[in-house]
Formats: structure tokens, sequence, C-alpha cells
């Protein structure tokens, strides 16, 4: 016979199991995994139970020759002795008992004397008597599995096994869920022919007693070899669960907007902890018969993790249904959870009081909501409701039909089918899962081929309008170069109507103009002259700033040009207010039919060589004089030159007055636009730069002039430019800028 302890199946299992755990038999072959685990879990045992039931308390096999994989179930009516535990060396001598059918629940069987059903919390003692077949008295062994309560198992009145600690008092009580696998001594089995099977059962807590599985008698290998087996899988089956928490877990944490695989990974955690809680396996046993391990620990566990699972499962059916699902599901599945929770702090007698209780009811709500949930979804042809709805319904049908089984409600002679509810269950999941992932994998490709088609037209497209803008910009070029020429060719003759600027030079020795135009021309003119009145030598100087800048603001310089060469030089008029005011007339006759404010802001002075004589008068524009080491601000008249007469309703309010100064030695007088001042740039703090934009401001630039009047005249013009560039920056030129300065000796 082949051996098939876990140190030679285990391999052999794993290494056929790590074929379809893949990726891709993940999302491709659900379906074939599904079945050969099926496959593997009903065929891995060779195990062979024979079909004979105890008839009161007594199996009789010794006419019977048993083949070596056959085990002998002790399973049929036993004799119960409730509320007492009986030594094997005194229950010949009792005759209170009854035959009740094992395995099943204590709670199932009448009392004689009551006519009702036994309490689940109490004591007893079970006894059971089998004749062995002639060839089996040879490495016998028995297998005792799980009585979820505290016991001892006698065996021809010899102590072979005992589980956790005998009391009736809850707060004493201490609960192993674990079978056991015991040889039974050669030396008891010369002579006799017959096991006398006594077993004592306590549960002073849970809500379920008595044996609920079935006794095993055979041969010690084939026992053994059942049991590795089963345990074998169970590990698997743990491992799986695990993994597929993880795989979920890791699908989530790259695709976090896909909340289901989060959800089915924390179900499907919650079902590993469950499984590792409770089944057979060889890690709970290691635990238990190797470490420090708290029993009281293990019932929280599993009832923690079983209070999770269902508003778990109520986030993953409203990830797959929003539309379906309703808002205060999960609030009140959740909530019961909370309180579920909260009951495990208790101590294990009390809370195992209301745990049964507690648990019925969030199933039910939990089924409520789901059947709400998944028949909105079928009613409303949701993709794949209906493998849903099936793989539900499947988990809940074995596990109803574990818990009937438990409590003596026998609908098939198999006790364990959760595990494969649990199966089907995730199989299902994961087949849906990977369904929707493979349609918007689906969706990705056919986007990206999509995509890629268009970018390829959209490139063909961009191409050829590159081309064509490409060629309108050759165009565009072509004729900006021929505007800014003919600007280029408009700028040389404003400056041949204006005059070379140093020609100021002829009036005045010690003078300058900082001339500076925004665009290649300029909305700023200067405008100068000599004129003899009386023997006297006089010279009229004109700075003026025009509305706009520009060729807009050129044309405006050219008019401004002509008419005062026709009023000072033509008609001789020299007075400055007189000059402005018949410039503003001539310039608001031009304009009369036109709905325009254009105009021009202007001072200007009248300077006697041989008197040292200065009138000045302007028209917004102010004269700055500097006598002595002060600056005085001369401001001009606060009416514009032109601008219309919608402000003006008589002429008569529009006045320009004329100051008069005889000027000491060493006097500089400046005239400027309001170009200088209005500059914007950044303020400097020591050798630190503030990113703050602000204008230079009239009063920085008074004092300016205040301290470049101490240089020479001809370093002045450098000096103010140096100090503008220096504040500006890569700042863009504001508007056109005029400053003229004139030192007298």
């Amino acid at each position: 016979m082949q051996n098939y302890t876990l140190k030679n199946t285990f391999p052999y299992l794993s290494s056929h199991l790590l074929r379809f755990l893949s990726v891709r038999m993940i999302f491709k072959s659900h379906f074939v995994l599904g079945i050969v685990l099926i496959y593997f879990f009903s065929s891995c045992s060779n195990k062979k139970e024979l079909s004979i039931e105890a008839e009161k308390g007594v199996i009789d096999l010794s006419d019977k020759v048993i083949e070596p994989n056959e085990v002998i179930v002790l399973k049929g009516e036993w004799q119960f002795f409730w509320d007492k535990w009986i030594l094997p060396k005194n229950i010949a001598e009792n005759k209170e008992f009854q035959y009740v059918p094992v395995p099943t629940s204590w709670n199932t069987y009448k009392n004689p004397k009551t006519d009702k059903n036994y309490p689940s919390k109490g004591a007893a003692t079970y006894r059971i008597q089998v004749k062995l077949p002639k060839n089996l008295r040879k490495n016998v062994a028995i297998k005792i599995p799980k009585i979820w309560t505290a016991n001892k198992v006698f065996v021809n009145q010899k102590l072979i096994s005992e589980t956790g600690k005998m009391t009736t008092n809850a707060e004493e009580a201490d609960d192993v869920f674990l079978g056991n696998l015991v040889v039974l001594e050669s030396t008891n089995f010369q002579d006799i022919s017959t096991l006398d099977i006594v077993v004592q059962v306590a549960n002073p807590d849970f809500f379920i007693g008595g044996i609920l599985e079935n006794f095993e008698i055979g041969n010690y290998k084939n026992l053994l070899q059942s049991k590795e087996v089963k345990q074998t899988w169970s590990g698997i089956w743990l491992g799986l669960l695990f993994f597929i928490a993880v795989y979920h877990f890791v699908l989530f944490a790259f695709r976090p907007k896909q909340k289901s695989t989060l959800y089915f990974g924390l179900l499907t955690f919650c079902l590993g902890v469950i499984h590792l809680i409770f089944a057979d396996h060889y890690f709970y046993e290691y635990l238990y018969l190797h470490t420090n391990f708290d029993s009281s620990f293990q019932p929280r566990l599993y009832y923690g993790s079983f209070f999770l699972l269902f508003p778990t499962a109520i986030l993953y059916l409203q990830s797959l249904y929003p539309k379906e699902a309703k808002r205060f599901m999960f609030p009140v599945s959740g909530g019961l959870a909370a309180v579920s929770l909260l009951f495990l702090i208790l101590p294990t007698s009390i809370f195992l009081q209301f745990i049964q209780y507690l648990q019925i009811v969030q199933m039910v709500i939990a089924i409520l909501f789901g059947v709400i949930i998944l028949g909105t979804a079928i009613y409303k042809k949701r993709d794949e409701t209906l493998w849903q709805t099936l793989g539900i319904t499947f988990l809940l049908l074995t596990g109803i039909h574990d818990g009937l089984n438990t409590v003596g409600i026998s609908l098939t002679k198999y006790f364990d089918l959760i595990q494969f509810g649990f199966g089907a269950f995730i199989l299902l999941q994961m087949g849906i899962l990977a369904k929707r992932f493979s349609r918007a994998f689906n969706r990705v490709e056919d986007l990206t081929i999509n995509l890629e088609r268009k970018v390829t037209e959209r490139t063909i497209e961009v191409n050829e309008r590159n081309t064509e803008l490409e060629q309108q910009s050759h165009v565009l070029e072509e004729k900006n170069q021929h505007i800014t020429d003919s600007i280029r060719y408009a700028a040389r003759i404003q400056q041949s109507i204006l005059g070379d600027k140093n020609d100021l030079g002829d009036l005045f020795s010690d003078s300058f103009v900082l001339f500076k135009p925004r665009d290649i021309v300029s909305g700023d003119f200067y405008w100068f002259s000599k004129v003899i009145i009386n023997e006297n030598t006089h010279s009229i100087i004109v700075c003026a700033d025009c509305t706009g800048h520009g060729v807009p603001g050129a044309f405006m310089t050219v008019m401004g040009n002509d008419l005062l060469t026709e009023i000072v030089i033509n008609k001789k008029i020299t007075a400055p207010n007189e000059i402005l005011k018949l410039l503003d007339e001539k310039i608001e006759a031009t304009f009369r039919n036109h709905n325009t404010r254009d105009g021009m802001d202007v001072a200007i002075i009248n300077y006697c060589h041989s008197s040292r004589t200065l009138k000045f008068a302007g028209a917004k524009n102010p004269l700055y004089l500097i006598e002595h080491g002060t600056i005085q601000e001369i401001k001009g008249s606060k009416h514009a030159i032109g601008g219309g007469k919608s402000q003006y309703k008589k002429r008569k309010e529009k006045s320009f007055e004329t100051s008069t100064f005889i000027l000491p030695k060493e006097t500089t007088f400046y005239m400027a636009s309001d170009g200088y001042q209005d500059q914007f740039g950044k303020i400097k703090d020591g050798e630190n730069e503030k990113n703050e934009l602000r204008k230079f401001m009239k009063k920085r630039f008074r004092e300016l002039l205040l301290e470049v009047s101490k240089l020479p005249i001809s370093e002045q013009e450098n000096t103010l430019n140096e100090i503008l560039e220096d504040w500006q920056q890569t700042e863009k030129q504001t508007d056109d800028i005029l400053v003229m300065g004139i030192y007298i000796e």
C-alpha cells in the first residue's frame, strides 16, 4: 500500500495545485480548478466505511472479516446517561440510561421522564460496545472526533484521551476543538475481542452539546492516512483562502477604484480565519499541543471573523451593484456587527449565551439585504447576477445543511458540506471578478486600438495643419516684416520732423534729452526753437505726451509738431499760456466731428537768455526746478490739450496760466512725460530683490532728479537710463519715456 502521510502527500498535491494557482489560470480556468479540487477532495483517501450501525449499544462484527482499507464507523444507538459522569468500572451497574442516535446533539434527545428535550448545557456519559472482526487484532486504532466541549474517552476501562476541563461551571470551562487518533496497545487485545468504549462529555457554556461526529475504529495506518489526507487538504484550503485574499488585496493596490476586489479579499480573509480556528489541519493541532495557546481566545477570534463576514458581504454586493443597493444596508449590518463584537469583550461564559441569537439575527438580515440587491439586479438584468446568486445560494444551502445536521436534523449522510459551498462560492466570485476584469481589459484594448487609430488620424491632421500654419506663418512673417519696415521708415520720418534731440545743445550748452519710445515710433515728442523778441533771444521748449503710443501716438506727434511750428514760428506767439490755448483750440477743431478724446499733456517754457527769465505753462505736465539743492515742482493746469469738449461745457472754463521765474545761477530744470514714473519694476532691499511689481512713482522720480542734478549735465542722461534699466530688469517698457534737462550757469 502506498504511504499517504503528510511527507509524501503534500508535495504531490501542492505540485499539482500550484499549476492551477497562476494568475492566468485563476482568470481563465477557475472552473477547471474547481472540478479538479472536488475530484481530489473525494478521491485522495482510499478509506472505506462499513455500513453496519449499532443496535442497543452494540456493534457485532465478530463473525466478519474486514478488508485492510475498511474502517468501523461507530454510529447508531449508544447508551446515554444524562447528568452524570460514570466511571467505566461502575457503568454496568447503572440502569438509568436510554438509547440515542450518535452522532447527534443531545439537544435533540427527549428526556423520558419529562418528555422534553435535554438542555444544551449539562453533563452526560455515552457507552458503546464493539465486537471486533477476527482479522482485526493488531495495529488497532480509534479515531476520536472533535467533541466541541471537554471530554474523556475510555476503552476497556482505560483512559486513552482527555480534552479540556471536565466541569459544569461555565466560569471554569476550557473547551478545545481538537480530535485525536489513539493506537490501542496490543496487550489490551491479546485475549479480548470486544472494545468497551465510554465517553464522558461536559458542556457548561456552549449552545450545543454531545457527540456531533463519528468515532472510527480500524487499522492504524489506514486511519492515519485518512487523517493526514484530510488535514493536508484542510491546510491547502486554508492556504488557498489566504492566497486569494492577498491576491485580491494586490489587485486593489493596483486598481484602488475597483473596491470589489478589496471587499472580496476581506471576505475570503474572514473565511480563512474561521477555517484556521475551526477546521482539522496541522496548524491548529500544533498550536494547541506545542504552544501556550489561550483557548478562550479561540471562540472570540472565530465569532469575531464570523460577525465581520456579513457587513463585508454587503459591501461586496454594493460595490458590484451600487444602483441596486440601498444606503442603509451597510450601516445596519455594520452596526449589528459592531454590537456583536462588543459582546466578545464579556467573559466566555456570558457571551456564549447570546452568541447564537446574534448569529441568527445577523444572518437573516444579511440574507434579506442580499435577496433585495440580487433580486433587483436580476430584474434589471445586470451582468453576472445569475452566477452571483447561484454562488451565494449554494453557500447558504450547504451552511444550512450543516447547521441542521449539527442539531440532529440529518438531510444527507455527509456532515461537512460547507467547504464545498465555500469552494463553489469563491470560484464563482473569482469567475465573476475575472470576467469583469476581462471585460475591462477588452475595453482598454478596444480603446487602445481606437486611440491608436485616432492618434494616427489626428497626427495626419496635425501635420497637415502644421504645414498650413507654417505657410500662414511664413505669410504673416512677410507681412509683419513689411509692416515693421514701414514703421521703421515712419520712425525715420518722425525723427526728421522732430529734429535731432542733440540740437537742443545749440540753445543750451548744458542740456540733454532722454528719449525712449516704447515701440518703434513714439507718442511722446519734444519741440524747441529760438525766437527773437525785442532784440532779446528767447528759447521756446516743449515736452509733450500724446494720447496713446506707437503709430496712433506718432500721428499725434506730427500734428502737434506742425501746430507748434504754425503757432510759434508763423504767428509769433511766444507766451506759454497763449501757445497752449491756441494749440488746444486747433486740436479740438481738428477732432470736432469725431467722437474722440485724443489730445496731449504738455509742458512749455519760454526762457529769455539776457534777463534769465523763465516763463512756464503746463497742461497737466509739471516743471521741476532745482535751486540751491532743493527741488520745486511747478504744476501745470489740470486740463489737457484736446480730449474733446464733453467735459468742458464752456470754453472759458478751460484755462492755462503762466508762471514766471528769475533764475539764479547754477539752476537746473527738468520737464518729463509720465512714462518714467509709470514704469513697472521690482523693489530691491539691499542685495535681495523682492518679488513684487510696482511703479517707479512720481515721488521716487522727483527724489531721483534731485540726486541726479548733482552730477554734470553730460552724465545725467546715462545715469537716468541706467537707473531705469536696473529698475525695469526684464519687465516690458510700460510707456514712451521722455525726460529733458537744462542747466543754467
